[in-house]
């Protein structure tokens, strides 16, 4: 069989989206350079996770499933000798580990070729990213230290040379990038198709978003907090839809707060983080691109720490954030996005 996957795991913070929608938007040439980009399963901007879910049975209902598998199959049938590219980062969360191999006896009824591509970032960056955009995206989460808090089986999450093991394990090959300076300056297209496995896309555009993702400031994260509790509970969630909506006026309404970044690292836990994941660290960067991993991501000094919860800002902050936190809640109201329960009757 001389058809290829390249299945591009992620992972999320790492240019993913920005990638997708070039994809997306460059479809047709793609196609022109022996490369299908598929549309069955896959969100307007491009990402797999339905799809991969469904090739790794990793959704529940059949019929779903099986409905995606029949799209992407007529889909495949219409260009029988390109290579395939799914792109999900879905593919590198723990959630995902026990589907891993079901997903590459998948493609191996297509394929005997499948390659799994991992775009990595030094972790304290990239637990910094992962946390600010969840809050963004208005995710009930602890405080930054207990979300930071290793696992009784060990640091897996984002332990790439874990991720490769397990990919190298269910039978795909690998190929990876660092997300480091080289990578934000050429940009993840570019990058990424500058792999061997992707080197075929080098004169299709590489034009995509200056920045994937982009989070708002630390404060304007504490406003989709509040609101988040104000309007679900401490710990309750909102409906997907929901959320984004909220969370596009919440960047509007916050626009006026402070811009700078979250970061919920001091040095103590930031090196604390590292020595977790040190060793294996080094032994992903020594076998995949010759050099330490240091060397790639030198260590960045922090200048400050983040607040992350409310009640550790100052009285004029504090105000602040709960005063556009209601705003968004009124406006919201307003457009029906939200709506206040009913009242219970007095016995």
């Amino acid at each position: 069989m001389s058809r290829r996957f390249i299945v591009h795991v992620g992972a999320h913070k790492t240019g993913t989206s920005a990638f997708q929608e070039w994809a997306v938007r460059n479809r047709a040439a793609l196609l022109d350079a022996g490369f299908l980009y598929p549309e069955a399963g896959a969100t307007a901007l491009g990402n797999h996770a339905a799809l991969v879910s469904a090739l790794g049975a990793a959704i529940e209902d059949k019929d779903r499933s099986a409905h995606l598998l029949r799209l992407f199959d007529k889909e495949l049938e219409s260009r029988p000798d390109a290579a395939v590219i799914l792109s999900a980062e879905m593919m590198t969360t723990l959630r995902f580990l026990p589907h891993m191999t079901r997903l590459h006896r998948s493609l191996a009824d297509y394929s005997d070729h499948a390659t799994a591509v991992l775009v990595v970032r030094d972790q304290v960056e990239w637990r910094n990213s992962c946390y600010a955009q969840a809050r963004e995206m208005l995710t009930p989460l602890p405080r930054f230290r207990n979300y930071m808090a290793t696992g009784k089986l060990g640091p897996r999450s984002g332990n790439w040379d874990f991720l490769e093991q397990h990919y190298r394990e269910a039978g795909f090959g690998f190929e990876t990038l660092p997300f480091d300076k080289r990578v934000r300056d050429v940009g993840i297209v570019a990058a990424m198709t500058s792999l061997p496995c992707l080197n075929g896309l080098a004169n299709v555009t590489t034009l995509e978003r200056i920045e994937t993702n982009p989070t708002v400031g630390a404060l304007a994260l504490l406003v989709a907090e509040q609101v988040r509790a104000s309007v679900a509970g401490p710990t309750g969630t909102l409906p997907i839809h929901v959320r984004t909506r909220l969370a596009s006026m919440i960047r509007e309404h916050a626009a006026e707060l402070s811009p700078a970044r979250f970061n919920g690292f001091d040095d103590e836990l930031a090196e604390h983080v590292r020595a977790i994941y040190r060793s294996s660290n080094d032994a992903f960067a020594e076998r995949n691109f010759g050099t330490s991993w240091q060397e790639l991501f030198p260590p960045k000094a922090i200048d400050h720490v983040s607040a992350d919860a409310v009640g550790e800002l100052d009285a004029d902050q504090r105000l602040h954030v709960r005063t556009i936190a209601g705003r968004v809640i009124i406006e919201a109201l307003e457009n029906g996005l939200l709506q206040l329960a009913p009242q219970r009757p007095s016995c």
